[in-house]
């Protein structure tokens, strides 16, 4: 790992040194798609050693790699993809859509919105924690990039990544929170959801590919 330079002296999950004598697990034979028992895509590296070098040439703890992996499958440092991500999406949640004849504001040239619906009845987590439901409204333009973000959401939301669940900040209860943050209101601008908004098409490609749906996802 000293060969490798700086990058190999400290695991960047943790932010704690990695010892360069630690043996280390090399991402070949392991199966990055696979999960064990806690769902993480590390395999083979848990009992090979605590020290996990991915193929991209960046290592960390193995145990700091399986936690982030439960999470996001990729390289904390270089973002490079490692296997789909599944989400923690309440598993009842359906998600409907269709078009209705208005325009949203800053998209006039358009003769039609997305109106998507997504509902979470209350339920209880995978730990069987309960979460109270809810049942937000987005809204997308009828053109090339709303179309192309609908399908996207869509992928993300059979992944169970569109949404997580967490403490809401503004009621205070355990409740399905936004990872893909959608337009709620059809005005207002980018401070109240809403639009116009010129750089959400934007924003929202790379929240999906933060959360591991990219373009590379979509049928040909």
């Amino acid at each position: 790992l000293t060969a490798r330079g700086s990058d190999a002296s400290e695991c960047a999950i943790c932010l704690c040194d990695i010892e360069p004598s630690a043996p280390v697990d090399v991402d070949g034979d392991t199966d990055m798609g696979s999960s064990n028992s806690l769902g993480n895509p590390v395999v083979a590296a848990a009992s090979a050693g605590p020290v996990f070098l991915l193929r991209c040439g960046h290592a960390y703890h193995t145990e700091c790699l399986q936690r982030w992996f439960a999470e996001r499958r990729r390289c904390p440092r270089c973002n490079t993809e490692y296997g789909k991500v599944v989400g923690k999406q309440p598993r009842n949640a359906t998600l409907s859509w269709h078009r209705e004849s208005f325009a949203l504001a800053g998209h006039q040239n358009t003769r039609e919105t997305i109106v998507i619906q997504f509902r979470f009845p209350p339920g209880v987590d995978d730990q069987g924690q309960p979460f109270e439901g809810r049942n937000p409204k987005g809204y997308l333009p009828g053109n090339a990039q709303g179309t192309l973000l609908l399908e996207l959401f869509k992928v993300a939301f059979k992944r169970r990544v569109m949404f997580g669940l967490g403490t809401s900040m503004t009621f205070s209860t355990y409740r399905p929170t936004f990872n893909v943050h959608i337009k709620t209101s059809t005005h207002g601008g980018a401070t109240k959801h809403g639009f116009p908004d010129p750089d959400y098409f934007q924003r929202a490609l790379e929240e999906l590919k933060a959360n591991g749906v990219t373009l590379a996802d979509l049928p040909s």
